[in-house]
């Protein structure tokens, strides 16, 4: 009767147990990119463990920034990170409490600029490279007066700096650093930090079209409440930074 009443309770479980499916950014290493065709990074590994807090399995369909978004805003994606609920999107999406880390989006330039503390007004006129879709901040990302170049990738706008077919790279601090790192022997030594346009908290972005957006939001944070409060969150960031 007791390895009965086990089993019971184990296909309940097993049962009422949900999947959700996520659009993870495949380009923002390390919080977020394709390995193996797979989503690994930070904020992946936050995200499935404030879910599994609360008994929700998450899948993880990686895919280009603006298309996840896009996605996520047409109710085929539950949600989408890593995003900034800045003027542009903010009021496109549901949000969740707490930011899942904050960064610095950082502008660089070739390593001989004797240039430094450069903000988003002292970049009118000039040609800075971006990546697609992507948030740099309201006063960087509202400002028409910068001549924006878009790139897919953050590799081919630090290409094009280097090839001096534009003034600047605009790009988030670790990512940069981690792609420094990843194409040493063509990046290495070559850039400089010359500015930071803005401090922001990057998020889940979930869907106010899909039926559940509203629903794994409040699990979200509820399971994001705990991993922070026991710890975990820590160790995670631990293993990442």
């Amino acid at each position: 009767m007791k390895y009965l009443l086990c089993c019971l309770v184990l296909v309940s479980r097993l049962v009422s147990a949900e999947t959700i499916t996520l659009g993870a950014e495949d380009d923002w290493a390390p919080y977020s990119s394709a390995v193996e065709r797979s989503a690994r990074g930070f904020a992946v590994d936050v995200i499935r463990e404030a879910f599994a807090a609360v008994g929700v399995t998450v899948n993880f369909e990686v895919l280009p920034y603006a298309r996840c978004l896009d996605d996520t805003k047409r109710g085929r994606l539950v949600g989408c990170f890593d995003a900034v609920p800045n003027a542009m999107i903010g009021g496109s999406f549901l949000w969740h409490k707490h930011p899942l880390f904050t960064t610095h989006m950082n502008v660089y330039a070739l390593s001989d600029s004797q240039e430094s503390g450069l903000t988003a007004r002292q970049l009118e006129g000039k040609t800075v490279g971006v990546e697609r879709g992507y948030e740099y901040g309201d006063e960087f990302d509202l400002n028409t007066k910068i001549v924006r170049r878009i790139v897919d990738k953050n590799v081919q706008g630090f290409r094009m700096l280097l090839a001096k077919r534009i003034q600047y790279m605009a790009a988030e601090e670790r990512i940069a650093k981690a792609l420094f790192i990843k194409e040493a022997a063509e990046f290495g030594g070559k850039f400089k930090l010359v500015g930071t346009v803005a401090t922001p908290g990057l998020f889940i972005a979930f869907s106010k079209t899909g039926t559940d957006g509203a629903k794994y939001l409040a699990q979200f944070n509820r399971g994001y409440t705990i991993i922070r409060d026991n710890g975990r969150y820590k160790a995670i960031e631990a293993i990442w930074f």
